[in-house]
């Protein structure tokens, strides 16, 4: 009798240690697991706010043909975007390792400054010193024109060297790469000899 009374507070004593050890361990797996996640950041969840203590990256080992990752926003307001970046003041929201150009990335300013602040990085001038009687018109006015060199941009222009006595009928730029002017020159004896200059932009 007393054999089995003991067998059984054995067998129950044994039971409960099991039961503690089994508590034990998985609280350890549970708290180490816990530790682990919350230093490595919270998993990402869509439709609601995600906390990330460390950076995720995404790669393939083999490559992947055309984009990684596409984001389309359906939505049809007129504020709607695909993506946002916000960062601290002073600090880059993006960062790229490639010069390659970016098909349709417009940007409207450079530093602050809008893109017609910028002129070209090579600016030439053509006309100067070429002075010569120009061209009589039917009205007895005399025309002259001067073109940037090919392919490049006019960005100004105008008559020079023009006698004091003749008047200045004229003076614009007939298309993106040429300056006309018209004087006239009735008033100086033997007529007068002028120039067009132009301000050129080498593109």
């Amino acid at each position: 009798m007393v054999r089995g009374v003991f067998s059984m507070v054995f067998r129950a004593g044994r039971a409960v240690a099991l039961t503690l050890g089994a508590a034990v361990m998985l609280a350890l797996v549970v708290g180490a697991a816990s530790a682990a996640f919350g230093a490595n950041g919270d998993a990402w969840r869509l439709g609601q706010r995600s906390v990330a203590t460390a950076i995720t990256a995404l790669g393939g080992e083999r490559g992947v043909n055309g984009p990684m990752v596409r984001l389309t926003n359906n939505n049809a307001g007129t504020d709607d975007t695909a993506l946002q970046l916000r960062v601290q003041p002073g600090e880059a929201p993006m960062r790229v390792n490639s010069g390659t150009k970016v098909e349709n990335l417009n940007a409207d300013f450079l530093d602050g400054r809008d893109p017609t602040a910028f002129m070209a990085s090579s600016v030439y001038m053509l006309g100067s010193g070429q002075e010569r009687q120009g061209n009589v018109l039917g009205d007895g006015s005399k025309v002259l024109s001067q073109s940037c060199l090919p392919g490049d941009r006019l960005l100004a222009g105008g008559p020079a060297s023009v006698n004091a006595n003749s008047e200045v009928l004229d003076s614009f730029p007939a298309n993106t790469t040429t300056w006309q002017a018209r004087i006239n020159d009735s008033a100086v004896s033997g007529g007068d000899s002028f120039t067009v200059v132009v301000l050129c932009a080498d593109q």
